[in-house]
């Protein structure tokens, strides 16, 4: 059986088509953060540089069950940890999660931490859990900005 050459052009524009899509698809799926790129924003954290490369800790920033509205409270949060040598000491990626609607829930079951999740995250936001000698910590990270996942909070730690 002969096949005609338009039909085998028509198969071909077909293929390529579901293959346009499918990669259009994929830049659309939520992000999902990687083990080795947490680490090196903990090893970051670790040596008190977060405030160094700009834009990784944009406000608003949780902060346990606050909310940090202003840059300047961003700042001073790092500065204040640096200067007190605050470290996630032996530090292990337990597991990634993209945001859901309970969330929120993680770091406090009121209003002002629903309405920020409801606000300043997106479906490249993940709740990511770290074990440290310490104890438990909660990371809220979205897509890299300079190398690193860009941190909007954190909570811990939590024994």
């Amino acid at each position: 059986m002969k096949r005609s050459n338009k039909t085998g052009k028509t198969a071909g524009i077909l293929l390529l088509a579901v293959l346009l899509a499918v990669l259009a698809s994929c830049s659309s799926s939520p992000h999902v953060q990687k083990e080795a790129d947490v680490l090196k924003l903990i090893r970051l954290i670790n040596e008190g540089k977060v405030t160094e490369v700009e834009g990784l800790s944009p406000a608003p920033f949780v902060l346990d069950s606050e909310t940090l509205y202003l840059e300047s409270d961003i700042e001073t949060l790092w500065k204040n940890l640096k200067a007190a040598s605050f470290t996630m000491s032996n530090a292990v990626f337990v597991q990634t999660e993209h945001i859901t609607p309970d969330s929120y829930k993680i770091f406090a079951d009121t209003f002002d931490m629903k309405n920020f999740f409801e606000k300043y995250t997106d479906k490249d936001t993940s709740v990511v859990t770290i074990d440290t000698a310490d104890g438990r910590y909660y990371l809220i990270l979205e897509r890299k900005v300079k190398g690193y996942p860009k941190i909007r909070g954190f909570k811990g730690p939590v024994k």
